[in-house]
């Protein structure tokens, strides 16, 4: 998984995707929180990501590999309990900031979750519950 989303980075000191690095950063927390939560991640959900999430830029002063590594460890945690899901989902709301910032990652959720032709169950749950954490009407 890791080395499949730091292909979807560029690394550059002017980056083009209208983002800050912390939403950078939320937006693989958010990711690794669906895939762990969802329990599975199909080829054709990869393939969507990497067609949705190219652009962006990824600071070349923080290393992606580690932090990838700390996301996915960090998600394993974060689906264990209610209380870690909505305090993860708290934490990747407030660093997504603005409203078109999690737009942009419920939609990038949706597409995966949608990918493979199949919206299931636990995948409905989950995009409700990030909606709930982003202070959404479901």
């Amino acid at each position: 998984m890791s080395t499949f989303l730091r292909r979807l980075f560029s690394t550059t000191a002017n980056p083009a995707d209208g983002l800050i690095q912390p939403q950078r950063e939320a937006v693989i927390d958010l990711l690794n929180f669906c895939m762990c939560a969802d329990q599975k991640l199909l080829l054709d959900e990869e393939i969507t990501l990497d067609d949705e999430i190219q652009g962006f830029s990824w600071d070349p002063a923080v290393d992606f590999m580690k932090f990838a590594t700390q996301s996915r460890e960090r998600a394993k945690l974060a689906v264990a309990t209610p209380e870690m899901r909505h305090d993860a989902l708290a934490s990747i709301s407030r660093r997504l900031q603005t409203t078109e910032a999690k737009t942009n990652a419920l939609d990038l959720c949706q597409k995966v979750f949608h990918a493979d032709g199949e919206y299931a169950p636990v995948e409905r749950t989950v995009f409700a519950e990030i909606k709930r954490a982003f202070g959404w009407p479901e």
